[in-house]
């Protein structure tokens, strides 16, 4: 049996028609008798290039990959970013309210010291860390101070350190502290230079804070007088 085709050509030499070359190679490989040696050479040589092209076309295929969605991932796999939100500060621009005159009490216990030169310094409103027992301390910012009430003497003391080295702890200025109830109390004064330039009444100021039950967000008004030259500084609380 014969099986007709249209030529075609590979290379040099001439093949079946590749519309009926699967069928031609398929006999050839069980009927290798019904043609001739040169058309069995060009059987198997058409194959071979069939097959390199094939191959070509799938390598040069390109290959879509689609990236998982978050709702797809496994929950161990899926990572929510954290957005982190910038920390505002609010600065109040209320002014601070007019000094309070002082209660009669005040004014006499003043004049029976022989006060005088008396000063309204600031409004102070306690923050925690005015009545933390481990501070033990109270913040008076120098920016928030109304009066210049310390001489020249003092400015000059408040910048001492012991042994007079610049590595040495501040001396501080003695003053006296008349509390709401006019008990007086013997602290030190010292001037830290941090974020910004503050007095701060130390040591025994856990006592005063003990005896008059202060929390944080009371309110203080701070003055000053003097007797014979000795600074006071008076709490007057609102």
């Amino acid at each position: 049996m014969e099986t007709r085709m249209k030529a075609v050509r590979i290379g040099n030499g001439l093949v079946k028609s590749a519309l009926s070359f699967p069928l031609d190679y398929a006999i050839s490989q069980h009927a290798p008798h019904f043609y001739s040696q040169q058309e069995l050479v060009q059987l198997h040589a058409f194959s071979k290039q069939l097959s390199s092209s094939f191959h070509q076309c799938v390598d040069n295929t390109p290959r879509i990959t689609r990236k998982r969605k978050t709702q797809d991932m496994p929950k161990e796999e899926s990572v929510v970013p954290k957005i982190k939100k910038r920390r505002v500060i609010v600065k109040s621009t209320t002014p601070p309210p007019p000094p309070q005159e002082l209660s009669l009490e005040f004014k006499n216990r003043i004049n029976e010291l022989s006060g005088r030169d008396l000063q309204f310094l600031m409004h102070k409103r306690l923050f925690h860390s005015d009545v933390k027992t481990n501070n033990n301390r109270l913040s008076m910012p120098i920016k928030e101070i109304r009066a210049d009430f310390l001489t020249k003497e003092e400015i000059t003391k408040l910048n001492e350190r012991e042994n007079g080295s610049d590595d040495g702890r501040l001396i501080g200025l003695e003053v006296t502290v008349m509390d709401p109830c006019l008990r007086e109390y013997t602290l030190p004064m010292k001037k830290w230079s941090m974020t910004t330039n503050t007095y701060n009444l130390v040591k025994e100021w856990n006592k005063i804070v003990s005896a008059n039950q202060f929390e944080e967000d009371h309110e203080l008004q701070i003055w000053s007088f003097r007797v014979n030259n000795k600074l006071y500084l008076l709490l007057n609380k609102l």
